[in-house]
């Protein structure tokens, strides 16, 4: 299991996904039909009555609760919080916390399903969602999205795609479809073993979505998670799942001083695939000059989370003291995961695109000097920056800075990564033999990406990564060559304990531009590549510890931005 997201990991997480592909898990007994598909408005009619029978997995599981069935006993049990309901087939009585309840009518099994008195099952599991017999639809009250979420992940992973989708708005089924939810329930039922039942559910807003967060028991030893995106009709507008599950274990670093900043919730473009962002300002009267905080790779959210560290939040709130102010906002392959994978998606797509159209916009912004805009990309952020500076057109950037910017091409990091783990891992006397065979994996597809008779246009169809388009088009990128021939005043900063981009490369950055005297340079001693202090080694696994940003670093981009003319 993966714990952090290495640097050439494409950020389109659907093909990954579909890329794969195992058997898929068995449906269970009970699971609902494909004609109990959509959700809808609250019927008239009283379905409320005891003598009205319910499919008992989706009912349960809509409400969050764990269902459990026992073959040989021909009983199943309902966990949800502190309570637990035990029934069996045939009888008319339950057990709930050991006290035996009447149900109205005997539990039955109909076309292998497992069906129950409604009534029971709302009053025992506290939800107001009900089932219509007449159309076979479950229905969930208006604004109940946590049920609505909870209905679309028990349809998925009980197998019933069809249902699934009812619930999407129709962007999304033109880039999700049944049988594609097929083949990535069998991804995760290959990495999690079968998911067992609903730990939590929770809910936050943004500027374009209400999102849903679901958590899973699993057989393995780390839960299932994911977000449910909805528009604002109810419908799943698209369905984030992290590639591995990453506890928060974030702390604020000791300079967060919250009366220095002020914070805003907004929306970066408009239609389909609008993101949602934070403006961070100082508190002072502006106008403010203003970072745009450009990702690195991987489906990153606005404060790039990698493990316990936030890179991005802790940039914000340090600049905001130094009066500077930042954007920073979800990226598109993580806001909109699926609608955004296209089969020629680029670099341009996941990341140089939206960095442009937020410079413009904060041109436009009140609080901001628009004047005094700048951009800081980190990792592959860094990389695409000299891409970003070439597309502002309209508005005059002030600078740059890269952070962890490699200047080699994204495939051979990619390979550079795998022989430094490898190395590593030979140094410590550990078993290699796996990543001997990613070694010789990544210098095989490497063939294939730099082969000269492939292109965007002639794909090489033993391309084993997901996304060719994404690797053709980006292949033998090199982002100091576009740079040398820029003029934008330009920082850039680099971890002396990287595992991901070594500090080499900021010598190579440092041998291209030697002929520029707008640029300036900085090695920080035991900074990683989420640029926090590590005295050992860095490997990437110290990513999951709690970890700041140094005030330092803050320091040094605040200087050079406010003198920066």
């Amino acid at each position: 299991m993966k714990k952090h997201l290495p640097i050439w990991q494409s950020a389109v997480i659907a093909s990954m996904l579909l890329a794969g592909a195992v058997p898929a898990a068995a449906a269970s007994a009970d699971a609902v039909s494909a004609e109990t598909a959509a959700a809808g408005p609250v019927s008239a009619s009283d379905t409320s009555a005891s003598t009205v029978l319910a499919p008992l997995r989706l009912v349960s599981e809509t409400a969050g609760a764990k269902v459990a069935w026992n073959n040989e006993e021909r009983t199943v049990t309902l966990s949800l919080g502190s309570d637990t309901i035990t029934l069996a087939i045939g009888k008319s009585t339950a057990l709930i916390n050991d006290k035996e309840v009447e149900l109205g009518a005997a539990v039955q099994i109909k076309d292998d399903k497992t069906f129950v008195p409604l009534k029971f099952l709302t009053e025992a599991l506290h939800t107001a969602v009900s089932w219509d017999p007449q159309t076979g639809k479950l229905i969930i009250p208006k604004g109940d999205l946590k049920a609505a979420a909870s209905a679309f992940a028990s349809h998925w992973l009980q197998g019933e795609n069809e249902s699934a989708v009812s619930y999407f708005n129709e962007d999304l089924k033109k880039s999700l479809n049944a049988n594609q939810l097929t083949y990535i329930s069998r991804y995760y039922t290959n990495m999690y073993g079968p998911i067992t039942g609903q730990l939590g559910a929770g809910t936050t807003s943004n500027s374009v979505h209400e999102n849903v967060y679901l958590t899973y028991e699993t057989q393995s030893t780390l839960p299932f998670q994911m977000t449910v995106r909805f528009d604002k009709q109810e419908r799943i507008d698209d369905v984030y799942i992290p590639p591995y599950y990453s506890p928060d274990t974030y702390r604020k670093p000791s300079y967060d001083d919250s009366s220095a900043y002020v914070e805003k919730e907004v929306k970066l473009g408009e239609g389909r695939l609008a993101l949602p962002g934070t403006l961070t300002l100082p508190s002072k009267t502006g106008p403010h000059p203003v970072v745009v905080l450009v990702h690195g790779s991987g489906a990153n959210d606005r404060d790039e989370s990698i493990g316990g560290s936030k890179l991005f939040r802790d940039m914000a709130v340090g600049l905001a003291a130094e009066g500077i102010a930042t954007l920073r906002y979800e990226k598109v392959t993580r806001e909109h995961p699926f609608k955004s994978a296209t089969p020629t998606f680029t670099v341009q797509d996941e990341t140089v695109a939206d960095a442009v159209y937020a410079v413009n916009q904060l041109a436009k912004t009140e609080g901001i000097d628009p004047q005094r805009i700048f951009v800081a990309g980190h990792s592959q952020g860094g990389m695409v920056v000299p891409r970003v500076i070439d597309g502002v057109k309209d508005v005059k950037l002030a600078g740059a800075v890269v952070m962890a910017g490699p200047t080699n091409s994204i495939e051979d990091v990619v390979l550079e990564q795998s022989k430094y783990q490898l190395e590593i891992n030979r140094e410590r006397g550990l078993d290699t033999s796996m990543l001997e065979q990613q070694v010789a994996f990544w210098e095989q597809q490497l063939k294939l990406i730099k082969d000269p008779q492939y292109s965007v246009d002639n794909l090489p169809k033993d391309l084993a990564l997901s996304n060719a388009y994404w690797w053709m088009d980006f292949r033998n990128y090199s982002a100091s060559d576009i740079a040398k021939k820029q003029d934008k005043p330009m920082l850039i900063l680099q971890g002396d304990n990287d595992a991901q981009v070594l500090a080499y490369h900021l010598d190579k950055w440092k041998e291209a531009l030697k002929d520029r005297t707008n640029v300036e340079y900085k090695l920080y001693p035991k900074l990683n590549h989420v640029f926090a202090e590590v005295d050992e080694k860095s490997t990437g696994a110290e990513y999951n510890e709690p970890a700041n940003t140094p005030a330092s670093v803050i320091k040094d981009i605040a200087d050079w931005v406010k003198k920066t003319k």
